[in-house]
């Protein structure tokens, strides 16, 4: 879509410059007038190149030009113009997002460097970003669920709190992982949210790693869906695996398997593609950046009017440096670069001679001095 004329605030100023635009003009042409009279005293147009190099006879154009095109644009930018409104656009929906976070132990695996917690948060604070205006509720998860706020538009307490989600969050008590309970919980907050109109989402973010069968986290996203709201997942971790370590104030212990060994948390992709097939969502790993995207688009589609280009610039600014380039280009009409001058070639020196009234020839004495020498 195109943007209509410009819109002045003070359009006062737009009939003061066509008045300096035509005093500009009249100016130039007295100047010129001045000029020809100067010419035809110094004795005409042959004479008047002679003695100055220049044509006192010529209108210079160019500079009528560039003044009365700096007097306008001045004028212009005086009258402080403004972008026109973008068209009307029907307000955006009403849209609210359920962030749930997997905090588990397996989100402490070092697959993922530093583990797989930290991308997961700086996700959420880009959804945070690219969900601006809307509103957003944010909900950790694991054996249980917690609730840390719900659907808000103040995302700058959201990003308070999510500075406490480090990787001490994990629960000693609680290392398991149950999906359902994550998508269930954040159900429920939309639910209790008291908005039921508009677009509504859930976005679950994890390892897809769970203590309970597939079945009883596909039923859980069903129901989402069921009720009109949006299931999307995003992976984290990779299919070789990670080991896992649980913090333990300044350090950390190894989680061991029944065996004594280290246990090793690998990413569950299938569970979370099943997820988001039966949710109505999109899946996409946290790795790669397209699918990611697609996942943000989904959540938060981009308003369909885009402006254009020039108007993300001030007009005020760039009618300013037309004005500026102008009165620069017109004061540069009169230069004249410095020419060199090549000295003509000497040949060789003959010694002057002359007669004596003897008849005898006479040599300077400079041509006898240098026989002398020789």
């Amino acid at each position: 879509m195109g943007a209509g004329p410009v819109i002045f605030a003070n359009p006062l100023f737009l009939r003061i410059g066509v008045g300096l635009a035509l005093l500009v003009v009249v100016g130039l042409l007295l100047q010129a007038r001045r000029r020809r009279r100067l010419a035809d005293f110094l004795g005409g147009r042959r004479a008047v190149r002679r003695l100055s190099g220049s044509d006192l006879y010529r209108v210079r154009l160019e500079r009528v030009v560039l003044l009365v095109l700096g007097a306008l644009t001045l004028a212009a930018a005086l009258a402080e113009p403004r972008w026109p409104p973008p068209p009307f656009e029907p307000p955006p929906p009403d849209r609210s997002v359920m962030l749930a976070l997997d905090v588990s132990a397996s989100m402490q695996a070092d697959d993922v460097a530093p583990t797989r917690l930290a991308p997961a948060v700086a996700i959420v604070n880009g959804l945070l970003d690219t969900l601006e205006g809307d509103r957003v509720g944010l909900l950790l998860f694991a054996g249980g669920s917690y609730s840390l706020a719900p659907p808000t538009r103040d995302h700058d307490a959201l990003r308070f709190l999510l500075l406490g989600v480090t990787p001490n969050v994990a629960n000693h008590a609680d290392p398991g992982t149950m999906v359902s309970v994550g998508i269930r919980e954040s159900l429920r907050q939309l639910a209790d949210s008291g908005e039921p109109e508009g677009e509504r989402a859930i976005v679950l973010i994890g390892d897809g790693e769970s203590g309970e069968g597939e079945a009883a986290v596909t039923r859980a996203a069903r129901d989402a869906s069921a009720n009109g709201i949006a299931v999307h997942t995003i992976g984290i971790g990779s299919e070789q695996g990670g080991r896992m370590a649980m913090p333990l104030g300044y350090r950390s212990a190894p989680i061991l398997d029944d065996r004594g060994t280290r246990a090793v948390s690998t990413l569950n992709e299938a569970l979370l593609r099943r997820v988001a097939e039966v949710g109505g969502g999109r899946y996409a790993h946290a790795s790669e950046e397209a699918p990611l995207q697609e996942v943000f688009t989904r959540v938060a589609p981009p308003s369909p009017y885009e402006a254009p280009l020039w108007t993300r610039f001030d007009p005020v600014f760039l009618l300013a440096l037309a004005a500026l380039l102008c009165l620069l280009f017109e004061s540069l009409l009169d230069v004249r670069l410095p020419r060199t001058r090549r000295s003509p070639a000497r040949g060789p020196s003959i010694p002057s001679t002359r007669k004596a009234p003897g008849g005898e020839s006479l040599r300077s004495p400079r041509a006898a001095s240098t026989r002398r020498i020789a």
